[in-house]
């Protein structure tokens, strides 16, 4: 058990900082990008969303790490803009990673801006990946809403529910075996093999 907590511990510090910080230039790039105000500098991690599938995916070991912004509306727009910018943040993780590699920090300091980098790249990924999950708040499900079976979804199953749904999963193994093993693992390999080569 105590070996377990450490495990967790380590992995929130590791995480933490580079999930908030994307989460926050997210839903500032959705305000700035559908006119929307943000109501305080905190709202995007501001609710269970962000933390519950964070914590459960820590506390399961679980390859693919999401957290959820607070997001400031819905629509196939709206999600595609929260799309668009997990992937540029997972090319800023890239070229810092990338960056990272060619200056080490001093002897005896830990590496944290290497591991910071590499957690930037890699949560972003996960979050853009888990964009083609029909879900609520997503690209796939807002698309889904928007189409004619959209009106037989019951109305529970909105964004502010979607959260419920994304913990289970983030708890569960299911995605790790589906949308990691053939969609995000792979592109991580890659990414990681070429920021190695272009730090060279």
């Amino acid at each position: 058990m105590e070996e377990w907590l450490n495990i967790v511990i380590r992995q929130l510090i590791l995480y933490s900082l580079p999930v908030l910080i994307s989460l926050t230039l997210v839903v500032l790039i959705e305000s700035r990008m559908s006119n929307r105000p943000i109501p305080h500098p905190f709202y995007a991690i501001s609710w269970r969303g962000t933390w519950l599938p964070l914590l459960a995916a820590l506390a399961f070991h679980r390859g693919m790490i999401i957290a959820l912004p607070n997001t400031l509306a819905s629509g196939v727009k709206i999600s595609s803009i929260r799309c668009l910018a997990h992937g540029l943040l997972c090319l800023l993780g890239f070229l810092l990673f990338s960056w990272s590699l060619a200056h080490q920090m001093p002897t005896g300091l830990p590496p944290l801006h290497h591991w910071w980098s590499k957690v930037l790249m890699f949560f972003n990924l996960c979050m853009a990946c888990l964009h083609l999950l029909p879900l609520p708040g997503l690209l796939a499900g807002e698309l889904l809403l928007s189409t004619r079976w959209g009106e037989k979804i019951p109305v529970y199953f909105n964004i502010k529910h979607g959260w419920i749904v994304i913990t289970v999963l983030a708890a569960s193994p299911l995605l790790d075996l589906l949308l990691g093993a053939s969609v995000v693992f792979p592109i991580y390999e890659w990414m990681s093999s070429a920021a190695i080569a272009m730090a060279r």
